[in-house]
């Protein structure tokens, strides 16, 4: 803790922000404009269009859309599922080639750079 003039200016400064910060706030965040911007921005209110409006058509609408969202993530949930079987075949399928080709390199003189002859039975 700090003593003396600075210690006393310090504090008067942390009030002053400590005071100033809620009343620019409510000032700033209280005009009428400020506040039907952040309404229609972030959708705090959401009245219907009239009164006299069937509600229960649109539940059935909501439903409906719902429904359908349900179905697209199904599907994509399935392509995507597919797709990661397709690449792990394709990667099985590489690692198989590479297995092969190091097979095909193999033998004891290979640092001469001397290859078996294929026989017959290999093919």
């Amino acid at each position: 803790m700090v003593h003396g003039k600075q210690g006393l200016r310090l504090e008067a400064l942390k009030f002053g922000v400590y005071l100033s910060i809620p009343i620019i706030a409510s000032f700033t965040f209280n005009e009428p404009k400020v506040q039907r911007f952040c309404a229609d921005y972030f959708q705090f209110l959401a009245y219907p269009a009239n009164p006299n409006v069937n509600l229960k058509e649109q539940f059935e609408e909501l439903q409906r859309k719902r429904q359908i969202e349900k179905e697209q993530m199904e599907r994509y949930a399935d392509e995507v599922r597919k797709m990661r079987e397709s690449a792990k075949e394709t990667r099985r399928l590489r690692e198989e080639a590479l297995l092969v080709a190091e097979n095909e390199n193999r033998g004891w003189l290979k640092w001469l750079r001397f290859r078996r002859k294929q026989s017959s039975s290999d093919v």
